[in-house]
């Protein structure tokens, strides 16, 4: 049998059943934006509790009286805590000119920051803290303690904010948990419909051919390779949808909840893309092939 003969039946079948081939190419982009949207929610997730983690905690502001040299001890106390990942003591210059950012990034008027001073800032230890469940309850204690530290004047814990992101955490498992399950199953449907009704529109033909004394393996071919090139073009239109339109909505999704980190924005690189359209290939193929019947010749006697 040729190609020729095998492209000519692809195409037969193709305009015979042009609403089964749409069906297959969109329960294989449904498959397709399930898999990347789980890809990059996961990662998203997983940036969000590193976030969470790497973020300062506890703020000490100390007295205008505690010069550098007692900031430093303070600092190097504050090293040796076991929960304690980082510290960084912030100058009154640096303070002034983080608000001068802050205020840049938000298109403020940096006119109405000319009369602040360095002076004006109190020196600051910044303090981050091992990630942990109870990360909410320990930068609280951490804060209490510091309370009545010599040469401290005042402690935020960041209670609010961190208990915020941390419920939005759990939040984005759980909601990405139940949204991966119920898509899952949709797209699993969507697959076994249109393997069945695959069955059964090229039941007649696979009859037709046996009785011709065609191999098995020729008559389901031309099956597999339309079910595969729906796979593909189906696949390559999810992909798509997911590259320009995931990163968009990550973006505006942890602006709305206040998470502006300088880990990388998750992204699904070429290689990924490329690797999942080949798996999407392969099972298009091999659902063609398999939903094509074969009856025995002895069926039709």
């Amino acid at each position: 049998m040729s190609a020729v003969w095998i492209l000519r039946n692809v195409r037969r079948q193709v305009g015979a059943h042009p609403r089964l081939v749409l069906a297959a190419g969109a329960a294989f982009s449904l498959l397709t934006m399930v898999a990347g949207g789980t890809t990059l929610g996961t990662r998203a997730v997983a940036r969000w509790g590193a976030f969470v983690g790497q973020n300062v905690h506890v703020i000490a502001y100390l007295d205008e009286d505690a010069d550098q040299e007692r900031a430093a001890g303070l600092a190097d106390i504050l090293r040796r805590a076991p929960t304690v990942t980082q510290v960084t003591i912030v100058e009154p210059a640096t303070a002034l000119a983080r608000l001068g950012a802050s205020a840049a990034a938000f298109g403020a008027d940096a006119k109405a920051l000319d009369g602040l001073e360095p002076a004006f800032f109190p020196r600051s230890i910044e303090i981050s803290l091992a990630p942990a469940a109870d990360l909410t309850l320990r930068a609280g204690d951490l804060a209490k303690r510091l309370r009545g530290a010599p040469g401290v004047a005042q402690v935020d814990a960041m209670s609010a904010g961190l208990a915020r992101l941390s419920v939005w955490v759990k939040i984005g498992r759980t909601l990405g948990a139940a949204i991966l399950v119920a898509s899952g199953l949709v797209t699993f449907l969507a697959l076994v419909a249109v393997f069945l009704r695959s069955r059964v529109a090229v039941a007649t033909r696979s009859a037709v051919l046996t009785r011709l004394g065609e191999t098995p393996a020729l008559i389901r071919l031309p099956s597999g390779l339309w079910m595969a090139a729906a796979a593909v073009l189906g696949g390559g239109a999810g992909a798509i949808v997911v590259t320009q339109a995931g990163q968009p909505l990550l973006s505006r999704l942890e602006s709305s909840l206040g998470i502006v980190s300088t880990l990388p924005s998750p992204l699904l690189g070429r290689a990924e893309v490329a690797l999942g359209l080949g798996f999407v290939l392969l099972v298009g193929l091999a659902m063609g092939y398999l939903a094509a019947p074969v009856p025995r010749t002895d069926d039709h006697d």
